[in-house]
């Protein structure tokens, strides 16, 4: 579909979520879709940088996505009862390593996400000035490559538990990039 669209009109940018713990623009999973927007010179617009809010305090801490009334809780898998405890036990060990950078891991998520090119265009959202500033010092974090592929080693075996979008949405979420054959 994409190679159909930048056919039609110019593509300026795609929005899709990207973060150390949803990288599936990366790979088959997704249809290869960044190798495309590279290839096609397409800006990739990384919407949920800080895997909504699985890398914050308040989710090792046990406060986030408890309310009944949290969305995430209900509709995303990673957020379930069933996959919390396995999932916070990840981001703990991913604190470890936020933790020798003297980083949230939050910061450690968005400071990853710059070091994957200058195409790569990060929108965390927030809600309190706090969480903003937080955000803002992340831009002082310079990865080495080797800090940079200890990060992806990491979260490439951290086996999360639940997916990142509700499970019927999984097939729509990526479209095919194959290059289209003239018949």
């Amino acid at each position: 579909m994409l190679r159909r669209a930048v056919k039609i009109a110019p593509v300026a940018a795609v929005q899709v979520g990207y973060s150390p713990f949803e990288r599936d623009i990366e790979g088959p999973d997704g249809t290869d879709i960044l190798a495309a927007y590279r290839q096609l010179s397409i800006p990739v617009v990384a919407a949920m940088p800080r895997p909504r809010g699985m890398v914050t305090v308040d989710f090792t801490n046990g406060t986030a996505a408890v309310d009944e009334a949290d969305m995430r809780k209900k509709m995303i898998p990673r957020f379930s009862e069933e996959n919390r405890a396995k999932n916070m036990e990840i981001v703990g060990q991913f604190k470890t390593l936020a933790d020798r950078k003297g980083r949230t891991t939050a910061q450690l998520s968005l400071a990853w996400l710059m070091k994957q090119g200058d195409d790569i265009i990060s929108i965390p959202g927030t809600k309190r000035i706090k969480y903003l500033e937080e955000n803002w010092a992340s831009l002082d974090i310079h990865l080495t490559d080797g800090e940079e592929a200890e990060i992806r080693k990491f979260v490439q075996n951290a086996d999360v538990a639940g997916g990142a979008v509700p499970d019927g949405f999984k097939n729509l979420y990526f479209g095919d990039t194959k290059e289209e054959v003239e018949a």
